[in-house]
């Protein structure tokens, strides 16, 4: 047998092989013949069945694998959402980090560096803070807004210490005050006509604020002394008409 056909023999047999432990692969991959189904090692990689033949997908970075439901992007959503990793440990997430602070991985929800009441939403690797809705904080384990007392170690204002969700009177102030959020304060004011009053918590009217009286201006003041005076003119001519 002459050398050449005897290699291209081995080499075909080597192909015959290889075609056949692929779709003996795709066999045990893929459940349906058409259909999406979750990579056997990691999360965010899964194969797409097209007529009984799988092929290797990828995820978005920083997405997992959502099934056949429909996730953020396609079949890929954030992976606390899919709970990834597992349980037992046995899928994780497979793809390195592509992005850069404070979005290291492209798409995801971040914890802000300096705030308990704002996170990063990252999309396509550029970062949008968000903000927690009143009296929330950013909650890092369940990648949502969450109470207070569910966040331990956050950091909080000297302004807010003891009223970490409340309202606070400024000193000298009647219509000024502070709201506590989550340990951070944010400066509000009263409407007009309106005081602040520490004690019901609420903007009320100024004479039931201690302190707060509103007194009337000086030309208020002339107003009023006249009006007595103008009434009793008009009585007098009144009179004078009527007889």
């Amino acid at each position: 047998m002459e050398p050449t056909f005897t290699i291209v023999c081995i080499t075909l047999a080597l192909f015959v092989a290889g075609c056949g432990g692929q779709q003996a692969k795709s066999k045990e991959i893929c459940k349906r013949d058409n259909g999406f189904f979750p990579h056997e090692e990691y999360c965010d990689y899964y194969y797409e069945c097209v007529d009984g033949a799988a092929y290797l997908q990828e995820c978005p970075n920083g997405l997992a694998f959502a099934g056949n439901r429909k996730g953020l992007l396609d079949h890929c959503d954030y992976p606390h959402k899919v709970k990834c990793p597992d349980p037992d440990g046995k899928r994780i997430m497979g793809q390195p980090a592509r992005g850069s602070e404070p979005c290291p991985y492209l798409f995801g929800i971040n914890p802000h560096e300096k705030s308990c009441t704002r996170y990063w939403l990252c999309w396509n690797g550029t970062g949008t803070v968000q903000m927690c809705p009143f009296s929330l904080l950013y909650n890092e384990h369940e990648h949502a807004c969450d109470w207070p007392d569910k966040v331990p170690g956050c950091q909080q204002h000297p302004l807010c210490q003891g009223t970490p969700n409340g309202l606070k009177a400024i000193e000298g102030s009647c219509v000024r005050y502070w709201q506590c959020m989550g340990g951070y304060p944010r400066l509000q004011r009263c409407p007009a006509g309106l005081a602040f009053q520490q004690e019901s918590q609420r903007c009320d009217w100024n004479g039931n604020v201690p302190g707060c009286e509103v007194s009337p201006a000086p030309e208020e003041e002339e107003e009023e002394q006249k009006k007595p005076a103008r009434r009793q003119s008009n009585r007098r001519e009144e009179e004078v008409t009527l007889n």
